[in-house]
């Protein structure tokens, strides 16, 4: 699939609080955003770690397991490590929402923590695949988080976000259907996210997907 991206801190803010990663090779396709809790300590480096232990784990420790139960291990791990974060960043959280393509099989998992959001676009429809949750669960219930979402479809995009772009304009999924359906949707992409700048309240990040 083809992505897109960009992550932008609040006006005057030093470090952004969102993250996110990609990552692919022959067999899969993972992407992934994460949005530090503002409240806590250390929102950068929750969101960055996340992003990096969550591919990090997958790739070295649980691959061998499949792409679901590999997901569902490094996920449970990739929290783990950040509950037992001591010293200045003890008590750091993020939010945390990722796809990941069994480019095989053609199948998709998805789960998410937090307020993030996935948006799934498909035979012109809108579906959220995640519901806002606790930002902390404990880690052994964290694998049950990992959804199944079936076969890709020829149409199937989806778009990963944190909630300064969720919650910043009261249009936002139209607006990202028309990107996702654009001819040049680089170009559509920027002017969306010049449009949220002019509100922006918050860190924001948005990765959309596409075929």
């Amino acid at each position: 699939m083809k992505h897109i991206v960009k992550s932008i801190p609040n006006k005057g803010k030093r470090k952004n609080g969102d993250n996110y990663n990609f990552f692919e090779d022959d067999s899969v396709t993972i992407a992934i955003v994460a949005d530090g809790v503002g409240g806590n300590a250390c929102d950068w480096k929750a969101s960055e770690q996340a992003c990096q232990d969550l591919i990090h784990y997958f790739q070295n420790e649980y691959r061998d397991l499949g792409i679901k139960e590999g997901i569902a291990h490094s996920l449970m791990k990739t929290y783990a490590r950040i509950y037992w974060t001591k010293g200045e960043c003890e008590g750091m959280l993020t939010t945390l929402v990722a796809v990941i393509i069994d480019k095989e099989t053609e199948e998709y998992f998805y789960f998410g923590i937090g307020d993030s959001l996935i948006l799934k676009f498909e035979n012109d429809t809108i579906e959220e695949l995640t519901p806002e949750c606790a930002f902390r669960i404990r880690p052994d219930l964290l694998p049950s988080r990992v959804k199944s979402g079936g076969k890709l479809k020829g149409d199937t995009s989806f778009a990963l976000m944190s909630d300064g772009i969720s919650t910043n304009r009261k249009r936002y999924q139209e607006e990202l259907e028309l990107v996702i359906k654009s001819e040049n949707w680089e170009n559509k992409f920027d002017e969306i996210m010049q449009l949220n700048q002019l509100t922006q309240f918050d860190d924001m990040t948005l990765m959309l997907l596409k075929n």
